[in-house]
């Protein structure tokens, strides 16, 4: 059945078309017209294979079928000539690609027979599946396909990598971030420590007392750490993060009218693994009333509703609309990150990875935050005796 011979395989392009042909449905020959014309209509390379015992015999194509139909009567006889059988009617002979052809060739194939798709078979015509003009451009740009994108919003822009390459704020504003969210845990820490020996006790058992209050302690502090970030600038970032990110996974032009319509939630932001492990920590401050149970109790939270708390966290505390300003940052970082996968596709290795995901800095600038503080404490004293509980309690 294969009109084109085996072409030489191209050290520039090694993939054959049985690796990319795809296993497009086919009818037998003595399907109705009617069905095979539902068949053409869902069709994604507007032509339906027929195939008899896995030997192609032919195709259902558009101009096959418009023939056929155009000679129809009108009135109640057109529904008689759907109900005839493929082939004698609408079933046209065609060429058939060798699955050995490489797909350097497959351009020249289409070209020769005017067409935007071909079937794939072998010599015998045994079907593989159907190839077009759309997979061969799908297979030319995937060595350009952008991997998966993380990201990572600052109080001064959006941080984007690949993996391989990495665009956006740098080094400085990553630092900056850790810094921040030292000294944002520290402060909650401070204020938290200082407002309890004020609050009245709670009414209750001694074990319902200390559950509930390390409880409402876990809480507070992540509502309170949360909220910061709800006021301050990384709030806005952090959702034009999630909407260029958005924008590049569903290949949405970066435009900021269309990149500000786009959700702020995003299912693999660090929020959902916050809230899941809020979740999971649920189970120490129950310890003392439930005993195991609690760890049980709070493992089918985390693992049930993790996703779900982490959600509404993304829109209602970790994101705020971002404003213009934020968004064409975003996007100007999304561009870069495009401009440079384009120049460097290959694969990051792990440490190159781990470094461009900004991990790394926000951790040495969390450290240097602890580092500043334990120095001035050392130099002046009280302040060294007033913060030690509060730092015992952060680490």
């Amino acid at each position: 059945m294969s009109s084109f011979a085996t072409a030489p395989r191209l050290s520039n392009a090694p993939q054959l078309l049985h690796e990319l042909a795809r296993p497009q449905p086919g009818i037998s020959p003595q399907e109705r017209v009617g069905v095979a014309a539902e068949w053409l209509r869902v069709s994604p390379y507007h032509c339906v294979p027929v195939l008899s015992g896995g030997i192609l015999v032919g195709l259902v194509t558009e101009a096959s079928l418009t023939t056929y139909l155009r000679q129809a009567p009108d009135g109640p006889e057109r529904r008689h000539w759907l109900e005839a059988p493929v082939e004698g009617t609408v079933l046209v002979p065609t060429a058939a690609l060798s699955p050995l052809l490489n797909i350097e060739s497959l351009l020249e194939a289409l070209e020769m027979e005017r067409t935007d798709a071909l079937p794939v078979a072998e010599g015998n015509g045994i079907y593989y599946g159907m190839v077009g003009r759309a997979d061969l451009v799908r297979e030319l740009l995937r060595p350009l396909a952008l991997p998966q994108v993380g990201g990572m919003a600052t109080p001064v822009g959006v941080h984007l990598s690949t993996g391989a390459v990495a665009a956006g704020v740098g080094t400085g504003a990553l630092i900056l971030t850790g810094s921040c969210f030292f000294f944002a845990q520290l402060a909650l820490l401070v204020l938290l420590n200082t407002l309890a020996p004020a609050l009245p006790s709670l009414p209750l058992p001694p074990a319902w007392r200390e559950s509930v209050g390390l409880a409402l302690t876990g809480l507070v502090t992540l509502a309170g750490f949360l909220g910061l970030i709800r006021l301050s600038p990384i709030a806005g970032f952090h959702a034009a993060e999630h909407q260029v990110v958005h924008a590049l996974e569903s290949h949405t032009p970066l435009l900021s009218n269309t990149v500000g319509c786009l959700p702020r939630v995003h299912p693999r932001c660090g929020t959902n693994l916050m809230a899941g492990s809020f979740l999971l920590g649920l189970g120490g401050a129950f310890t003392p009333l439930l005993g195991t149970l609690s760890y049980i109790f709070s493992g089918l939270l985390a693992l049930f509703f993790w996703r779900t708390v982490g959600s509404w966290l993304q829109q209602n505390l970790t994101t705020r609309p971002a404003s213009e300003a934020q968004l064409t940052q975003a996007i100007t970082a999304a561009k870069t990150l495009l401009t440079l996968h384009e120049a460097h596709p290959m694969p990051a290795s792990p440490l190159r990875r781990l470094l461009n995901s900004g991990l790394p800095q926000m951790l040495l600038g969390f450290a240097l935050g602890a580092t500043v503080l334990a120095l001035l404490g050392l130099l002046i004293p009280p302040l060294g005796d007033s913060l030690r509980p509060h730092w015992q309690a952060l680490f």
